[in-house]
């Protein structure tokens, strides 16, 4: 069993523990600027990462240098659709970034899985991610493969998942929810230099129990957290109320 832990950090508050976690963000892409010119971050898209991205924003970085990717898109939705996950990132990203490679599912989904892929073959430096209401990071669903050969999959969703969206006030039902998406795999996650995973809202509570005090398994993908040692996870006090005191 490996000795490598997260740090978990809770904050009074879903605003400061995203505070806490876009210090973070910023500290590591000023980090990877600093050794080697430039930092490549993976970014999801979802509401619990609002306070994060806009801490993180606010940094005075040399955002120029900084090239973002994101998680997961929907199949299915335009481009421009405002519930499009990359819509949401442009949305809220600060300008001057170096470049923003968006996921583009369109009309060939198998074609743009491939091309992701290749553009995520360099290492990442960054990835700031959350955990789903199933114990998902991106849309690696339960029961994802731990050392998926493949760093870009085209996935069903979970139905929990399809809820979620809904819950958060992404859809306005269930049926509007897409039944499919492009994700980043857990291997090219998980590899990255520094992991910031931000978690907030009692409705995560008994996945990030299972992710932090359960078996390391792919029921929870989440749980593979507990063998990353360059990982912080910031939650508040509702999402860490299932965690032993």
């Amino acid at each position: 069993m490996s000795n490598r832990q997260p740090t978990v950090r809770v904050a009074d508050s879903a605003a400061e523990a995203g505070t806490a976690a876009g210090l973070a963000a910023a500290e590591a892409i000023r980090a990877a600027i600093s050794d080697s010119g430039h930092a490549r971050v993976i970014f999801a898209s979802a509401p619990s990462q609002q306070d994060m991205i806009s801490t993180l924003a606010d940094q005075q970085l040399d955002w120029s240098a900084v090239q973002a990717f994101h998680m997961d898109e929907y199949i299915g939705l335009a481009p421009d659709h405002p519930q499009s996950f990359g819509q949401w990132l442009a949305d809220r990203l600060p300008a001057g970034l170096g470049s923003f490679d968006r996921i583009l599912p369109g009309s060939d989904p198998e074609s743009e899985r491939r091309r992701y892929a290749a553009a995520l073959q360099a290492p990442v430096d960054l990835v700031c991610m959350g955990i789903g209401v199933n114990g998902h990071i991106a849309f690696n669903e339960p029961g994802s493969d731990f050392d998926d050969l493949e760093l870009v999959r085209q996935i069903e969703l979970d139905q929990l998942s399809r809820q979620q969206q809904v819950d958060d006030g992404c859809f306005a039902a269930l049926t509007d929810v897409p039944t499919a998406a492009l994700t980043v795999t857990i291997p090219p996650l998980v590899a990255a230099r520094t992991i910031v995973c931000t978690v907030v809202g009692p409705r995560k509570a008994s996945a990030v129990a299972a992710a932090l005090t359960g078996a390391v398994d792919p029921s929870c993908p989440a749980s593979i957290l507990q063998h990353r040692d360059r990982a912080g996870i910031y939650l508040d006090r509702s999402a860490a109320a299932d965690l032993p005191v």
